[in-house]
């Protein structure tokens, strides 16, 4: 059995406070077998990830793309999907790379509720850390009543919230395997949220990280 967190930040994100070094030292402390590593609108974290990726432990490379329909979560993608593009096209271009396609929180507080109509996704996140309140229970009810493969993911961006959330799957520990397993609906999903004070603070964290964003 794999346990993997299927959603991780790093300081590739412009509000990631993490490096790719200590995502895996923590995912490992925590005893998951693998992170996906899904920085906002950018792959520049893969190439220093591969040195950290081996049979013992997996990096699916990922990325969370901010399309003109919400956030989507490409997994095992090695080509940039540019933002803004409908949730359709984001979602055609993950797939032609041969990733997966995921609705990111897709019923999380001020993201736009119909992103999870808007393509044809290969899954739901329906679990995610930083969801609070009611919006986790409505993305797992969403999926299981419209048939969607599930996923769980932290969506850390400080090591301290990695493996909060995690997808357990039954296969082999290849990244092709994975990705499969999750198209076939092949999972189960396990986490808990962020306490809200420690979200509060984290968001204060990141203030001088945005105030910098071009």
């Amino acid at each position: 059995m794999l346990r993997i967190d299927m959603h991780v930040h790093t300081s590739h994100s412009y509000d990631g406070l993490c490096s790719v070094e200590d995502a895996v030292k923590a995912a490992k402390a925590k005893g998951l077998n693998g992170i996906a590593i899904t920085d906002h609108n950018t792959i520049s974290g893969h190439h220093e990830a591969k040195k950290f990726s081996k049979r013992s432990f997996i990096i699916i490379p990922g990325v969370e793309i901010s399309s003109a329909d919400g956030h989507i979560l490409g997994l095992g993608v090695n080509e940039l999907v540019p933002q803004e593009l409908s949730a359709r096209e984001t979602v055609k271009r993950i797939k032609e790379q041969g990733g997966i396609a995921i609705a990111a929180h897709p019923f999380a507080l001020g993201r736009k509720p119909n992103l999870v109509y808007r393509a044809k996704f290969d899954a739901i996140e329906a679990f995610n850390s930083r969801a609070l309140f009611f919006s986790n229970p409505l993305a797992r009810r969403f999926a299981e009543r419209n048939r969607f493969p599930m996923v769980a993911g932290s969506d850390a961006h400080h090591r301290d919230e990695i493996g909060l959330a995690s997808t357990t799957l039954n296969c082999k520990p290849n990244i092709d395997s994975i990705l499969e397993q999750i198209r076939r609906g092949e999972t189960s999903i396990s986490g808990r949220t962020l306490p809200l004070s420690i979200f509060l603070w984290r968001v204060f964290q990141r203030i001088p990280h945005r105030s910098y964003e071009r």
